[in-house]
């Protein structure tokens, strides 16, 4: 299970947007505006370093194809992020949208890019997750290491 601690409340939340500055990806579950770093809310995906299983048994680098369809959602025009909190790691916690993906965080659960957090037994994108997994679409066209237990093992501390 991953688990990101709240560092900071933001109040009021704050809007970023694309039109106020440009973004970069860094991986499949965070960002950056600038120099504000941000970190998709209720999701977890593979490190661009992961690689996973394909159905054939075939590694593939997984969390390179990860961050590539994040940066895909990302391109349509309006993206905006709400957030309201910062990580221990000082990233901004945030719910990103554009003007075709109300819920990137969602979208990239249902297309088996990321899995849904869990939080004390509850998972936000649990339909999503569980409908990527049933048709096998993207890591769960394979096998995976979870990304939080990638990260354990791979000696990182960000989530």
């Amino acid at each position: 299970m991953a688990v990101f601690l709240i560092d900071e409340w933001t109040d009021p939340p704050r809007m970023i947007s694309s039109t106020n500055a440009k973004f970069t990806v860094a991986d499949g579950d965070s960002l950056a505006f600038g120099s504000k770093k941000i970190r998709l809310d209720c999701i977890d995906a593979p490190k661009y370093h992961q690689s996973c299983n394909h159905r054939s048994a075939v590694l593939w680098e997984c969390g390179k194809a990860v961050r590539a369809s994040l940066e895909q959602m990302l391109r349509p025009p309006g993206l905006t992020c709400l957030t309201d909190a910062a990580d221990q790691f000082g990233r901004l916690i945030a719910m990103c949208s554009t003007s075709a993906i109300p819920y990137i965080g969602a979208a990239h659960v249902n297309a088996g890019m990321a899995v849904s957090h869990e939080y004390f037994g509850v998972r936000n994108y649990a339909d999503e997750e569980d409908s990527a997994k049933t048709s096998k679409r993207g890591i769960w066209a394979g096998t995976f290491v979870r990304p939080s237990e990638w990260r354990e093992t791979a000696g990182s501390g960000l989530s």
